[in-house]
């Protein structure tokens, strides 16, 4: 007989709209903080990526300046003639 009255806990508005507000931004900064350590792994594999690539495209770019492969096409006239359509 000792515990007569029962404990009752009353949820207000308030308290709900501050659980709320709490538990997004939390996420939010969860999200932000995944996106930042894989925008840093994606920078260093582009890093990688283009010190990989940077040596053939500058042996490519002095190979095709040595042989002049595309010296004929760039001052060449092209041959385009425009009609009016079905004359």
């Amino acid at each position: 007989m000792v515990l007569q009255s029962v404990v009752t806990m009353k949820i207000d508005f308030h308290d709900i709209t501050s659980l709320a507000t709490i538990s997004i931004l939390g996420w939010g900064a969860l999200q932000l903080y995944e996106l930042k350590s894989d925008t840093a792994v994606i920078s260093y594999r582009v890093s990688e990526n283009h010190d990989m690539i940077k040596p053939m495209w500058q042996d490519f770019l002095v190979r095709s300046a040595s042989r002049n492969e595309y010296q004929q096409i760039i001052n060449t006239v092209p041959n385009i003639q425009a009609t009016r359509g079905s004359e």
